[in-house]
């Protein structure tokens, strides 16, 4: 299982180092300036607006101003943008990602903004190189679901928080509109495709980089499940988020009917069946 698990890392790795996570549908050219971060930027805040509270990217769900002079750790950080806002905000941070590309990115996002060059290294959540407690906050944003041993992962973030440390996550999640309407019953069943792929190759084809044939791994977790991978901490937290934007397409997208729904319902339907799961835990 471990020699498994080190192969599929190797092609997780590889597949995100050639396909920058850029939150554009299509594969883009890499132009790291100023234009080029703040397009990120934008296209990250559009969509995750119930992440939001102004125009730094996770406002609504991160207090950064608390996390000056502490110690955090950027998992997974893709072109920096989380990295950026720990660092403007006066918190020590250190920046991990398996991809070289995007350590590369996160170092190009602080030199075109003249900021100190961060402290960004090429390495694994799942066998991270710190030592115990060191840390006092850790964002896992979008990524223990792409880890073959996310479990791994996570007694990784426990083992280097500091106690009463803190960490945030965003994982998929199961029991939503996206896995089981629009992957399993669209794709999976009314196409056919589970005639020939399995629910975790329908996974990894119908999230990221769809638009490039998906990904080497994606996995969706329920509520209980987070619960169960996270019950090493003290505390654990976890809530629903989304746009409205699966609702407003049911049936499909091009018979919209789900647009004429009352919003107050629709808002309803999202905290229920969302695609995200924001995590909260204290160690």
């Amino acid at each position: 299982m471990e020699e498994k698990n080190e192969n599929l890392n190797k092609k997780v790795a590889a597949w995100w180092d050639d396909n920058p996570f850029v939150y554009s549908f299509e594969k883009k050219e890499v132009a790291p300036n100023v234009d080029f971060f703040r397009e990120v930027d934008r296209k990250f805040i559009k969509w995750t607006p119930w992440g939001q509270r102004d125009m730094r990217p996770l406002s609504g769900m991160i207090d950064y101003n608390k996390l000056r002079d502490k110690k955090v750790l950027d998992i997974a950080v893709g072109t920096g943008w989380s990295t950026e806002q720990f660092a403007r905000h006066g918190a020590t941070t250190t920046a991990i990602d398996i991809s070289p590309k995007a350590i590369d990115l996160t170092k190009k996002r602080f030199k075109t903004f003249d900021l100190p060059e961060p402290e960004a290294l090429v390495a694994d959540a799942q066998n991270m190189p710190f030592a115990d407690g060191t840390f006092d906050f850790v964002l896992a944003w979008g990524c223990l679901m792409h880890m073959p041993d996310t479990e791994k992962a996570i007694r990784e973030i426990h083992r280097v928080l500091k106690p009463g440390g803190r960490m945030a996550a965003m994982m998929y999640n199961k029991n939503s509109l996206h896995w089981w309407y629009y992957i399993w019953l669209s794709k999976g069943i009314l196409r056919g495709k589970l005639l020939s792929m399995s629910a975790q190759q329908l996974a990894n084809r119908y999230t990221d980089g769809v638009y490039q044939g998906g990904n080497q791994l994606t996995k969706f977790y329920s509520r209980k499940d987070i619960k169960k991978m996270f019950s090493m901490f003290n505390s654990c937290k976890v809530r629903v988020y989304d746009t409205t934007t699966p609702i407003d397409h049911l049936p499909h997208r091009r018979v919209p009917m789900g647009s004429i729904l009352p919003i107050r319902f629709k808002n309803y339907l999202t905290k229920k069946l969302g695609q995200s799961l924001w995590i909260e835990v204290q160690k």
